[in-house]
Order: structure tokens, then sequence, then C-alpha cells
């Protein structure tokens, strides 16, 4: 950007995020809150007339937008988007910018990222300028704060945007920090660096926790967000332990920024712009698939969308806010382990539960992966400072399945395998489907 459209930008953030605070009050009150939610609803609805997949149900109820999931939304790319983006062109921009590492080219104005592919497919997103001054504003209002000195900011993840770049201004030094690179060279900066707020996956986190522990890193930042990844309870009092300070999370994926962590270190939705249907997935309607409406997000629609993570709903907050609160991300529905009973049932075992019964099973447990390979059938591997660790898994595990009436799994342990550079870590895999 230029000085005079990084003015511009800045105006633009500062408007949003004016709007923010005047409304912030809604997020207090459920009647306020489904006031806002509506209108900005209706101004979405209009806004969706420049998308040719959506025009032919604005006629209809809401209920007649179709549910889509990420292969649709893919698939279906130039007629989602409203501003005739070819999913060729923005691929190919995407693409090399993988290559080159940088990640500065746009389409027409418009900023182009590629997802990591988590759940197995890689996903394009569009942001135009407006978007990207409505996710700074929102990242500042509820992430990270504001305050009117400047700050240094180190973001770990495996590929930079011009939307993450947006963030930067005067008071706001961005530092990027790819995770495809080898880890002594980020130990290196972060010590000359001294930034002021960490954000990164937890592994990533974990990595940089160790080297402080280990006495080779000496830096104390004001921040630690958890991005990316699912930051399980063992890993936040570790990690909150090493750097003694709660560890906040964003939820933050292609789709969008869904949620963040209230003063009292609870997950919370962002429901003044977002619309989250529930798609449960257990009997007990303890746990579901969100159905997410972005209200902020015209460029590229994210309407009536089904991601495939495992949410565990949570209890009102303390904090005092309305929005949803979550318990806790658990995992994707392709990390659900699936068998059959004997009676021909299909058994299902979700997995907190298969984290709870392999942390539990030992203190001396440092890392671990348990995959379901085949349909009876599962692997797992562990580091360790015992060497009965991986006797007293395996006895928890098939404690666990024999419970759930899962009668002729086969249980072996293997080595451990390091995670690539770049790549997010999964600790409970299905890889049978």
């Amino acid at each position: 950007m230029t000085a005079k459209e990084r003015r511009k930008f800045g105006r633009k953030v500062l408007r949003h995020l004016l709007d923010f605070r005047l409304n912030r009050s809604c997020l207090y009150q459920q009647e306020k809150l489904a006031r806002l939610q509506n209108r900005r609803r209706k101004a979405f609805m209009r806004r969706l007339e420049s998308s040719p997949f959506y025009r032919p149900y604005l006629k209809g109820s809401w209920e007649d937008i179709p549910v889509i999931n990420k292969h649709v939304f893919m698939d279906q790319f130039d007629a989602i988007n409203t501003c005739s983006i070819k999913k060729e062109e923005a691929m190919e921009i995407a693409l090399e910018s993988e290559r080159s590492r940088d990640f500065s080219p746009e389409l027409h104005g418009v900023a182009v990222g590629l997802s990591s592919g988590t759940s197995g497919h890689r996903g394009l997103f569009l942001a135009s300028l407006d978007e990207r001054a409505k996710w700074v504003a929102a990242v500042l209002d509820r992430a990270i704060g504001i305050q009117f000195r400047k700050r240094k900011i180190a973001f770990f993840l495996r590929a930079n945007n011009n939307l993450y770049e947006s963030a930067k201004s005067r008071l706001l030094q961005f530092d990027f920090f790819d995770t495809t690179i080898d880890f002594d060279e980020h130990i290196l900066r972060l010590s000359t660096l001294q930034p002021d707020i960490v954000i990164g996956q937890p592994s990533v986190l974990i990595e940089i926790a160790k080297e402080v522990e280990k006495g080779r890193l000496e830096m104390a930042p004001e921040q630690i967000i958890s991005v990316a990844e699912v930051l399980t309870p063992e890993d936040a009092s570790y990690l909150s332990g090493v750097f003694k300070k709660r560890i906040e999370q964003v939820y933050q994926c292609t789709e969008g920024f869904l949620a963040h962590t209230c003063e009292e270190g609870a997950l919370h939705f962002n429901e003044d712009f977002l619309i989250i249907e529930r798609k449960y997935v257990d009997e007990a309607r303890r746990r579901y698939h969100p159905i997410i409406t972005d209200l902020f997000r015209t460029t590229q629609p994210v309407v009536r969308y089904e991601l495939n993570d495992i949410i565990q709903e949570g209890p009102p907050c303390s904090c005092g806010r309305v929005t949803t609160r979550i318990k806790q991300i658990e995992g994707r529905a392709d990390d659900v382990f699936r068998f059959t009973r004997p009676n021909g049932s299909e058994g299902v075992i979700f997995p907190d539960t298969i984290r709870r019964a392999v942390i539990n099973s030992t203190h001396a447990i440092q890392e671990y992966t348990v995959r379901q390979t085949a349909p009876a059938l599962v692997q797992f591997s562990i580091h360790s400072l015992s060497g009965e660790a991986g006797l007293q898994v395996k006895s928890a595990l098939g404690a666990l399945f024999q419970e759930a009436g899962w009668q002729d799994v086969t249980i072996v342990q293997e080595s451990p395998s390091p995670i690539k550079k770049g790549e997010k870590r999964r600790r409970i895999k299905n890889e049978s489907i």
C-alpha cells in the first residue's frame, strides 16, 4: 500500500472499530443482539443479489438456502463470489504465492489466500479491502486490544496473506514467521525481536516454550494467542505454566473470524456478525457441527456453511455475554473413530474421549498420536519418559473401546513420526474412511 492508501485503510479500520464499540452492549443482551443480527442479515441479503449462486434463493425463506460444505464452496467458486473472479485465475495466484513465499499479489484489488487443507482439501478465500478492514477491527476489538504504544507481534503460520499483513500499523509491528522453515532460525529472530504478542498454533507455541525452559530463548511476551489447531486443556496448562499467563484463543479459519476468548478465558462465537446454526452429532445434543453465515463476507459469501469441526456446547459464561460459549473445539468429523458392534450397529468414539483416555493413563507422556487405520485397527505412538507408558496407554485404550462395545479391535504401538514443517498437528485421526 502507498502512504495514501494506508491512511485510507486506517480510516476504514477506525470506522469499523467504532461500530464494534458502539454495538458492544448487544453482546450482553439477547434482544439487542437479535435486533442487530437481523438488521445486518437484511443488508447482507441485499448484497447477495450479486452472487449468481445465491440469487435464485433470495425470494424464498432462509431455510430455502442450501446448507453447503467445503466441496460445494470450492466447486461453485465462480458462481458464489460476487466479483466475477475465476477459480483458475485465483488458484494460479495463490499457488505462485506459495512457491515464491511472496504473499502480496492481489486480483482486482482482492486478496487471495489458500487454506492449509487440514481436512484434506485446500480452499481458496477472497477478501476485499473493506473486509480486511473489518477483520483488523474485529481482531483489535476482540483479541489484541488497543494500546497507544507500539507493540511487536510474532505471527507463526504456514502462509502469510494480505489479510494478515493488513494488521500492520504505526502501533503494531507485524512479523511473519514461516513455519515451513527451520525452527532454529525462529529462535534467533524471537531473541532479537522480543515480541509483545506471540500468535501461533499450539504445536509451535509448545516448541517455543520448550526453548524457554531450556534457557535457549529468553522472552516475556504480554500475550500468547493460540490459533489454527485444537488447544487441549493439558497444552494450555503447560503453556500457561511456562509463560506465566493465561493462553488466549482465536477460532479463525478460511471461513472467517469465528470466535475469541473473553476476559474469563472462555471462547465465544462472534454472533454480532455471525449466524450459528447447529447440526448435532450425538444423541445427548452436546456436540455439533456449526453451520455458519458470516454477515460481513460479501466478496466470497459464506452462507449456511457447515464446518467439519466438532464443537462442544458450553454453559453460560460468567463474563455476562449472551453469545454462544464454546466449551471445546474437539476436532473434526473425520477424527471420530467408527466401528461396528456385534449386533451390526455403528458405534462412534469422539476425539476428546480418546484424548482423555490417553492423558489419564500415565503422567509420563510428552506427546502422542492415535490413528484408526482400518475398520478394526488402531495404531498409537508416544514420546514418553517411562518405558511402561506404552503398555499403560494400550491398556487404557483397550478398556475404552471395550466399554464402547468395540470387541474386535487390534491396538498396535508404532514409532513416532515427526510433524512435517508447516503442517497442522492432529493427534487423533481416523484414516480408515
